[in-house]
């Protein structure tokens, strides 16, 4: 049995480097600057954070301790190490579990239809009961890596929660249904599968999430040139002493 709790700058850490393994194979194993800027992301994640390349190298290195991550040494002729998780020798996660596991962490307790949603741009899943089944396969993993929560809210689709939170913490909740007796002002639109009104909600969708792809892309590419010209600068600095 392996030990599975994470604390909140663990799991946002953990998750970073699995989601971008999957979404965004090209900056991945990822820099330190590259995962503070991934952690500090305002998509797709829940809470917002704030954190400074200090807090995230300790994290980065108590995941290592635990085996979680590992670095990747940069050779001479190259810039900053990189960092890499070891969710599937840990934990035996192969895709799908990972991009599963990855939304948990990153947005907290979630539906089927959305993690089916936001999973694909990660992996892909043809329909909800695909998720449905590496649900289950990570809630009969010993012990349990998810659980299914108690409806409120009035919501009618059940949500899932991680279970590596530490003794004592547990999943936010989120606020209680419209107080009784609130009347709203007007009731939303319906939106009718296969009408205008869906198709148009569905591309807009679409766009928010290319866009949101897009600037992570971009945040990650600004990491990296970070790091290269603090590389290019340590390497000028270097040649100067040895010209002295």
């Amino acid at each position: 049995m392996v030990e599975n709790t994470l604390n909140e700058l663990e799991r946002r850490v953990f998750g970073v480097l699995l989601e971008k393994s999957l979404a965004q194979p090209t900056y991945y194993p990822m820099t330190p600057n590259a995962i503070v800027a991934a952690c500090n992301q305002k998509s797709n994640r829940d809470p917002l954070m704030d954190l400074d390349e200090d807090t995230v190298w300790d994290t980065l290195e108590r995941l290592r301790g635990r085996g979680l991550v590992a670095k990747v040494l940069a050779p001479l002729s190259m810039r900053a190490d990189r960092f890499k998780h070891d969710a599937r020798e840990y934990f035996g996660w192969e895709k799908p579990e990972r991009a599963v596991m990855a939304e948990l962490l990153l947005r907290g307790p979630q539906s089927i239809g959305e993690l089916k949603t936001r999973c694909s741009r990660m992996v892909p899943f043809e329909d909800k009961p695909a998720v449905g089944r590496v649900l289950e396969l990570l809630q009969q993993a010993d012990p349990p890596l998810v659980e299914e929560l108690s409806r409120t809210g009035g919501r009618s689709a059940a949500r899932f929660a991680h279970r590596l939170y530490p003794e004592g913490e547990t999943p936010a909740v989120e606020a209680a249904a419209v107080p009784a007796g609130h009347v709203p002002t007007r009731a939303p639109e319906a939106v009718i599968p296969g009408s205008p009104n869906a198709a148009s909600s569905a591309a807009s969708e679409e766009s928010i999430r290319q866009l949101s792809e897009q600037i992570d892309g971009v945040q990650s590419e600004l990491a990296d040139l970070h790091d290269g010209l603090a590389d290019l600068r340590r390497r000028f600095e270097a040649i100067e002493r040895q010209l002295l």
